[in-house]
């Protein structure tokens, strides 16, 4: 005989460490896919995963939405967790209060923030990075057209710009972005995380020819996704393991 199902009678949920890394991501980088949830936050702790966002879904501070069909749904912040993270950040963020209720998902930059999500996941995940700044953050209170990085964090006091390309630019498109990372005193380092060899050769054929002062990395992101801290980096015409550059 098969079990009726039976609705859980929840009376209120006690946010854990984990649901906080949750809701704080969701609120830096703007939605969280649901596999990336439970793969990097959770562990892969599939059924734990499910019972948290389906009590973080039900107290309203996650909101699920569908974006493509056949992909996992996403989640943005509900009124409550846009509440939770009032908290982290009580005085803004040069010029960001705070995340506001979402309602929708930009399907032309949905691919490439579920990279960069996955990026700084694995990057946190291997305790490479603990103080990531997303491009939102780093964009509040700038005027438009400023260039910032998709994602910035400092690992032993050194900054480091991460560029997650996947679709190759014009010449001048990176001859630009060379110059504002040329002039900025708080990058040292570039790290360009790219979806396909031949991207990753261009580009940095074109850091060769450019004039540069600060360093730049390349990497391949399914390397990373695949080989995490054994991940190779092209640092000039060298290859090291990602471990040992930022560890």
């Amino acid at each position: 005989m098969t079990k009726k199902y039976r609705k859980p009678n929840w009376k209120k949920v006690e946010i854990k460490l984990r649901d906080e890394r949750l809701i704080r991501t969701v609120g830096d980088e703007g939605f969280v896919r649901r596999d990336l949830v439970i793969k990097y936050i959770f562990e892969d702790k599939e059924s734990y995963a499910k019972t948290r966002i389906r009590k973080l879904k039900r107290f309203d501070y996650l909101k699920a939405v569908s974006v493509k069909v056949g992909d996992p749904e996403c989640y943005l912040l509900g009124p409550e967790g846009v509440e939770l993270v009032r908290k982290f950040y009580p005085i803004g963020i040069r010029g960001w209060g705070c995340p506001s209720v979402q309602s929708s998902i930009d399907l032309g930059s949905y691919e490439h923030s579920c990279k960069v999500t996955e990026a700084r996941l694995l990057l946190e995940n291997m305790k490479f990075c603990k103080n990531w700044k997303s491009e939102r953050m780093l964009r509040a209170g700038t005027k438009g057209g400023h260039k910032v990085p998709d994602g910035f964090f400092i690992p032993n006091q050194k900054g480091i710009a991460v560029e997650v390309e996947l679709k190759l630019k014009k010449t001048s498109s990176y001859e630009r972005i060379f110059e504002v990372y040329r002039d900025d005193p708080k990058t040292h380092y570039i790290l360009y995380i790219c979806g396909s060899l031949p991207l990753l050769t261009r580009i940095r054929r074109l850091v060769k020819k450019a004039y540069v002062s600060k360093g730049y990395c390349f990497m391949l992101y399914d390397d990373l996704v695949r080989s995490r801290e054994n991940a190779v980096v092209r640092i000039n015409d060298k290859e090291f393991p990602i471990k040992d550059v930022l560890s």
